[in-house]
């Protein structure tokens, strides 16, 4: 007696330890590290990728001016009082910090008329229904994040009925996802803490257990947030979620644990029982906490900042939730083993679910299978290029004013420099004859919206008596000077041997990828003599992004898929079972993808990574049964079916992480930001397709004929 009680005074100093440990931990995030997700315009790649070496490219020859926001005026256009609010608005701009220029209908043309005519201005500046024109901000691309806050609130103050504002380009969007995260990752990531011990009281019975398991994913999520400050990694497009991820798979070691333990015959010394119980849980969570590291390290060869930057947060917090969950989480367990003098309710209810599916097996695997073969035609329809008009939901006004705006001139910024296959200068009458050409047939494209080129310009220039008398290489030296903005260094480089053509790439409705849309107007550049030297601008890194989500669901599924292989051949020491799991598990991100494609979801770059975590839970899951399956196998004499013997011990804590996991994420459904509305949507479809198949199918492909052969 006098042992438990210096082990339990002893335990109690532990407790008192993790404890004091949690609050300097979360004092130190709060305090010392940013927990505001950083999205701009570039979000997509960082400097040092292949893909922003293009942009490089381009500064080098030309003076960007492509990170704007477009700001559309609504009304009657011509009217002397749309005028003035429209001066008036652009003298509130311009002071605000960041603001470089403002071209509007006031600032530019000579007045409206011009604006209407020139072939310039009246594609830059007025939509397609001449019912409504643009105002055009250029703003730093450094201090985007200081300038839009006002700029919005400058509008807010000019809106009305017969003067209706909208609010358009890459730095506005970039910043309105910026704050959906940020929104979405204090309240849901909070949400999902308070839902989570809810459930787990419910199941659990126990505050011990409940203290225990919230204090573990927290200890998990606080080390993974501050580790990879310390990579100078910060909170992006990806990790925002991360902290959520990082409690489910620390979820899923304290579930097993408590499993285990509370299966353990009562009687036993309370520290004997815990550590008895993590000694056998660890070999499983171990191993299933190797593949999903592998499976997140893929991520670091992807040339693509935002992936390789989950790939070594999940990584990181991966490792950090298992060292949470078997440093801290036994303390706990040991003062809930005082009620193990007497039965838990758990021990009797815990697999209720599966008792009631176990009759209508056959029904279950005719469902799952019935899946898996309907998703074989959903893959072709799966939608991993969506629009950014996809990011926010249709009936918001934010959505209705970017679709407006992308039906009249495009949303999305597009840049193709191109150059003469002859080798000739640009400036003279027979390359702009040549250069108006491709103008026309690139604005022919269903997917383009406005087209600014060089030709277009000159054509505007053209306008001025004056320049009757002028040559071109004059007239494009006189659009050099400051005066005029330089704006002839947008669209010619010094040299005369190379073009920039800038398109508003329309999104709405886009059948095609962005990189096929891209091919054919590279093939209409070819078509029109002319060579597309470099494309760039958001639209196509958009593209580069899409093709990369895409090919690491492809190279990292095809990767870990082999490592898990290897993995399971070596635990089952079983080729048979070893495939039966490595199938099963490809039938998760099969039937996911299948079902998304046939239910039209988006796969966006927030939502897509939702795959890799139901793969997880479904990798752990089947673990942990093949390595109580080599145990019924070595501990009985020919036992009549292993695998229900299996199913039976692990359906309770299987089926009941499916309850946490799919109740914890569900609550994403309720976010107003359709990515994480995606994002939780396919981990509940994941979660649940993970418990059938390990509980159902694997067993079904594993293990009946092994005991048939053992008669």
């Amino acid at each position: 007696m006098r042992i438990f009680r210096e082990s339990a005074f002893l335990n109690n100093i532990k407790i008192a330890v993790y404890l004091l440990l949690t609050a300097c931990s979360v004092f130190v995030l709060i305090r010392f590290v940013d927990l505001v997700p950083k999205v701009d315009e570039n979000f997509f790649f960082s400097t040092s990728d292949p893909q922003f070496q293009e942009e490089r490219r381009i500064s080098e020859h030309f003076t960007r001016k492509d990170t704007q926001v477009i700001i559309n005026a609504q009304g009657k256009i011509n009217s002397p009082a749309y005028a003035r609010r429209v001066l008036s608005l652009g003298q509130k701009l311009r002071p605000i910090p960041g603001v470089i220029t403002i071209l509007s209908i006031t600032e530019g043309p000579k007045n409206i008329k011009e604006a209407l005519e020139s072939p310039f201005w009246k594609r830059v500046l007025v939509s397609e229904n001449r019912r409504s024109s643009n105002i055009i901000v250029v703003i730093d691309e450094t201090r985007s994040e200081e300038a839009i806050p006002r700029i919005e609130e400058r509008v807010k103050e000019f809106d009305a009925p017969s003067f209706h504002l909208r609010i358009s380009g890459s730095p506005y969007i970039a910043e309105l996802i910026q704050r959906n995260l940020g929104r979405d990752f204090k309240t849901f990531s909070l949400l999902a803490f308070i839902l989570f011990g809810i459930i787990i009281l419910v199941i659990f019975r126990s505050i011990s257990i409940l203290t225990g398991a919230l204090i573990s994913c927290l200890n998990a999520a606080v080390w993974t947030l501050m580790a990879t400050n310390l990579l100078r990694i910060n909170i992006g497009i990806l990790t925002a979620n991360l902290v959520t991820v990082i409690f489910v798979l620390t979820l899923e070691h304290v579930i097993f644990i408590t499993f285990n333990f509370l299966r353990l015959p009562p009687g036993k010394i309370c520290g004997e029982t815990v550590r008895e119980a993590v000694k056998y849980t660890f070999s499983p969570s171990f191993w299933s906490m190797a593949t999903t590291v592998f499976g997140f390290l893929c991520l670091l060869i992807v040339p693509a900042k935002p992936l390789r930057e989950l790939g070594a947060s999940g990584a990181v917090g991966t490792a950090m939730s298992m060292l949470a969950a078997y440093l801290i989480f036994p303390a706990f367990l040991k003062k809930s083993s005082k009620c193990r003098e007497r039965p838990l309710p758990l021990r009797e209810n815990g697999n209720f679910i599966y008792r009631k599916l176990r009759g209508r097996e056959k029904y279950v695997l005719m469902l799952i299978l019935t899946l898996i073969i309907l998703s074989c035609f959903g893959l072709s329809s799966v939608k991993l290029d969506p629009s950014l008009l996809s990011y926010f939901k249709p009936s918001s006004e934010i959505s209705k004013g970017l679709t407006y705006i992308d039906h009249n001139g495009g949303s999305s910024p597009l840049i193709v420099v191109v150059r003469l296959k002859t080798g000739e200068r640009l400036d003279t009458t027979k390359a702009y004859k040549k250069l108006w050409e491709l103008q026309c047939s690139l604005e022919n494209h269903e997917a383009t919206g406005t087209v600014l080129s060089l030709p277009v310009l000159m054509s505007h220039a053209r306008r001025n008596p004056i320049a009757f008398f002028l040559t071109w290489d004059w007239l494009l030296q006189i659009l050099e000077n400051p005066k005029y903005h330089e704006i002839a260094k947008s669209f010619v480089s010094d040299d005369r041997q190379y073009g920039l053509f800038l398109l508003r790439m329309k999104e709405y409705n886009r059948q095609s990828t962005r990189l096929e849309i891209i091919d054919r107007l590279k093939e209409i550049v070819r078509e029109n003599g002319f060579e597309p030297e470099t494309v760039g601008g958001i639209y196509a890194l958009q593209g580069h992004m899409s093709k990369l989500v895409a090919s690491s669901l492809i190279y990292g599924l095809a990767s870990l898929l082999f490592v898990f292989f290897v993995i399971n051949c070596l635990l089952s020491r079983s080729l048979r079972v070893g495939t039966a799991m490595t199938i099963s598990i490809l039938a998760i991100p099969f039937t996911v993808l299948g079902i998304t494609g046939w239910a039209k979801i988006p796969l966006d770059i927030i939502a897509a990574p939702a795959i890799n975590v139901a793969i997880g839970i479904g990798i752990d899951s089947m673990i942990h049964m093949v390595k109580y399956w080599r145990l019924v196998r070595q501990g009985q004499d020919r036992p009549k079916d292993a695998w229900e013997t299996v199913r039976n011990r692990l359906s309770g804590p299987i089926l009941n992480a499916m309850l946490i996991f799919s109740l914890g994420f569900g609550i994403f459904l309720f976010s107003q930001f359709p990515p994480s509305q995606r994002f939780g949507g396919v981990i509940v479809l994941g979660v649940f397709l993970a418990a059938a198949i390990s509980l159902f199918l694997m067993p079904s492909l594993a293990g009946r004929p092994v005991e048939k052969s053992q008669k």
